[in-house]
């Protein structure tokens, strides 16, 4: 069955409508597979179910728009988009019903297969623009045409969510006024500048789809949100990739800065197949689909509509929270380029600025799911000790990652930044879609970003060789890190904990006094560290003064993994082996003593992080891969599980105030550090390099998470700004340092 289970709180029926799972959520409500009545002369068929949040629905203004252009939208042929088919009221509840599509959207194929081949680029081009005449042809216009609203379905791509997000649009300018909404990088200007919205709009977008969907970035490059408006108002777009004509023309005719000076929907189509009917784009799409579109993550299916507004990865196949799609790799290789950091911005400012409130919520509001009743069957084989802390590889995987939220996002204060003279002379305040959680606001005060290296630009300086020459507007707190004293790691340990002052730029110092000591975690009130150390024996836990000495053990029960501090630091989290050889988790406190075991399944797991706000994560196999679950430690029954997919997602660990999480996404050596909110929603690519990355940590203010970067045998310590700026190197030259703790 696609999606989750419903929860507690989600309906079981919505007008005629069985609902069967939860597909996804996002800033105008909840998707749910349905099911359509098969008695009366129904025809039982699987249906998208879209129900507004609450405080929309009891919104007059946007009840009143969502019903004339649910209206409209239910006219819209389904030639090469998602049929709309009713929309309606029940208990309370405003909902909209659309046709289920198979298939990934385009961003999840891009991220998964990199620029269409011409074919595939030519059929896109000519199926958005069919959708888009048929949508104009409606009296609709589209206003968040995106690569997330793309799906490519076994018969050509269809385009979602027309018809949503002038309502949500019309909401927010009722309580804010000179904003809009849409997406940076597919915006128009006369969007950005609260002129009058035409169907010119999604010629723009499409115009902007079309490219990045030939190179794999976005033709306006990447960057903060008020650096992506700025150039869709004033800079020249990137065309190089788009090398044939009549497409190329008329992709730099969409995206001319005056609406009067592109071409329609249907002068798109003249140009691209010499007609505008049905029978002209089937014949156009019948050559250009013969490449096989491979499914959504995992096999997924996508199910419509998205919401306008969150990804991120919203639940299997179910995309409509990503704000913007993650970067391409450089084409000269360079593993750290100025853009990288910047690159990843969008994604990681989207996390950071529609951060869910503390977790109780979503543990009330969606119903955390207990384990099957395959859990409670022992037996299942733990992986090798600490196989992805101590060297042991992780299984092959796939790519195509999934998250399922199961909170409404909140909000955060945005980074401070210099002003951008475009912005303030145009007094731009736009809104724009940046994933599931909502809308977020992008004022005209803030601008490009400084970095505290002085380097010019947005992006902040791409890493240097020296630590000395970086540390710059680094935390002056004093960093543990794994030492290693010998070469051999991971098949032989030689290392000690060592501190390390990240803003003098000072020489490593050792802590701890064992042979192989490793993965430190500071204690809340940094007073104390707890580590792990391998003995001839096994592994123990330790705890030492955060100084240096007062050495004591805890429990030699640890297989292997890291350890993880209660908030009020009077206990330790880790990861042991019951009597049947499974691995569990428990808790101890950690002036050592008797431990509780908090979990009973068969699946192996590790990696335990606590959050301030009381709330377990970790990683389990129960899904097949790796993937990250949140428990309260007073509920061990209940998981929530907030990564999905093929691809392994290990070492959690929370920001300081418990909104956000950062992982490690992919197998060794291929690992990516990424970031979310603490819901899992709007999960974005953090660094991605060509080198294995591992291990991330919080900064003690949330502005920074450090991480480790290379191969087991060479490891060094970098970090990154929680925004994706500034990628700095903190190891010095020549010393090997991993597991860092801030």
């Amino acid at each position: 069955m696609a999606g989750r289970p419903l929860g507690p709180d989600d309906p079981v029926r919505v007008g005629a409508y069985r609902i069967e799972s939860k597909i996804g959520e996002g800033g105008m409500g909840a998707v749910y597979l349905g099911r359509a009545p098969a008695e009366d002369g129904g025809d039982g068929r699987r249906v998208a179910v879209k129900v507004v949040r609450p405080e929309l629905a009891g919104d007059p203004a946007f009840l009143a728009r969502f019903h004339d252009e649910a209206v409209n939208a239910e006219r819209v042929a389904s030639f090469c988009t998602a049929q709309v088919l009713e929309h309606g009221r029940d208990l309370g509840l405003a909902y909209l019903v659309t046709e289920y599509i198979e298939g990934p959207s385009l961003l999840q194929h891009m991220n998964r297969s990199g620029p269409l081949s011409p074919g595939m680029l030519h059929g896109v081009a000519v199926g958005v623009a069919a959708a888009l005449v048929a949508i104009h042809s409606s009296g609709l216009v589209h206003r968040d045409l995106k690569p997330s609203n793309v799906l490519l379905s076994i018969t050509g791509p269809r385009v979602i969510d027309f018809g949503i997000a002038r309502a949500l649009d019309v909401a927010v300018s009722h309580t804010r006024t000179g904003q809009v909404v849409g997406t940076p990088g597919y915006i128009a200007p006369e969007q950005v500048l609260a002129h009058e919205v035409t169907p010119a709009v999604d010629v723009f977008a499409w115009g902007c789809l079309v490219a990045y969907a030939a190179s794999g970035h976005n033709p306006f490059g990447q960057g903060s949100f008020e650096i992506m408006i700025a150039r869709s108002l004033h800079g020249e777009p990137d065309l190089t990739a788009l090398t044939t004509q009549p497409l190329a023309g008329l992709v730099r005719r969409a995206l001319a800065k005056e609406p009067k000076h592109r071409p329609s929907a249907q002068e798109l189509l003249l140009g691209l197949v010499g007609g505008a009917s049905d029978a002209a784009v089937s014949t156009t799409l019948n050559e250009a689909w013969n490449e096989p579109v491979p499914p959504g993550p995992s096999g997924d299916v996508r199910m419509v509509p998205a919401p306008t507004p969150a990804p991120t990865p919203a639940g299997p196949g179910y995309t409509e929270d990503v704000p913007n799609e993650p970067p391409a790799r450089p084409a000269n290789g360079n593993t750290h380029p100025p853009t990288e950091a910047a690159a990843a911005h969008p994604q990681a400012a989207a996390a950071h600025q529609q951060s869910p409130p503390p977790l109780p919520a979503a543990f009330q509001q969606h119903g955390a799911q207990a384990p099957p009743a395959a859990a409670h069957q022992h037996g299942a084989q733990a992986p090798p000790a600490a196989a992805h802390q101590h060297g042991a590889p992780a299984p092959p995987a796939n790519t195509g990652p999934g998250v399922i939220p199961w909170t409404e996002p909140g909000r955060h204060e945005r980074p401070k930044s210099r002003r951008t003279p475009i912005l303030v002379a145009a007094g731009v305040a736009a809104v724009v879609a940046a994933g599931g959680g909502g809308a977020l606001l992008v004022n005209s005060m803030h601008g490009t970003k400084t970095n505290s290296s002085g380097t010019n630009g947005p992006y902040g300086p791409s890493g240097g060789p020296a630590a000395a020459a970086n540390t710059a507007g680094l935390p002056g707190d004093a960093m543990l890190v794994r030492q290693d004293t010998a070469p051999g790691w991971p098949q032989s340990c030689h290392a000690r904990i060592a501190r390390y002052s990240t803003s003098m730029g000072s020489s490593v110092a050792g802590v701890t006094s064992g042979s192989c000591d490793m993965l430190p975690e500071y204690s809340p009130d940094h007073t104390k560290f707890a580590f792990t150390r391998k003995t001839g024996s096994g592994y123990e836990v330790w705890t030492a003064n955060a100084a240096g000495g007062g050495e004591a053990k805890v429990t030699d029960k640890i297989t292997g993994g890291r350890v993880a501090w209660s908030p009020d630091g009077r206990q330790l989290a880790y990861i042991g082996k019951d009597d049947n050889g499974v691995t569990q988790l428990y808790t101890i406190p950690a002036s050592g003593g008797k431990a509780a075991q908090l979990t009973t399944d068969g699946y192996a797991k590790d990696d335990p992080a606590w959050s301030s706000t009381g709330y377990l994560a970790f990683w389990s196999k129960r899904s097949g891969a790796e993937q990250i679950y949140v428990i309260k430690p007073d509920r061990p029954e209940q998981w929530v599980q907030i990564t999905n997919g093929t691809e392994p997602s290990v070492d959690p660990a929370w920001s300081p105030d418990g909104r956000r999480i950062v992982f490690t996404r992919g197998a060794y050596p291929s690992g990516q550090i990424w970031i979310a909110a603490s819901n899992g929603a709007n999960a974005q690519v953090l660094s991605r390099t060509g080198e294995h990355e591992m291990d991330p940590v919080w900064s003690r203010d949330g502005k920074w998470v450090a991480f480790t970067r290379g191969t087991y045998a060479s490891p060094t310590v970098w970090a990154v700004r929680e925004n994706g700026y500034d990628m700095r190197r903190i190891s010095p030259q020549g010393s090997s340092l991993a597991h860092p703790a801030w």
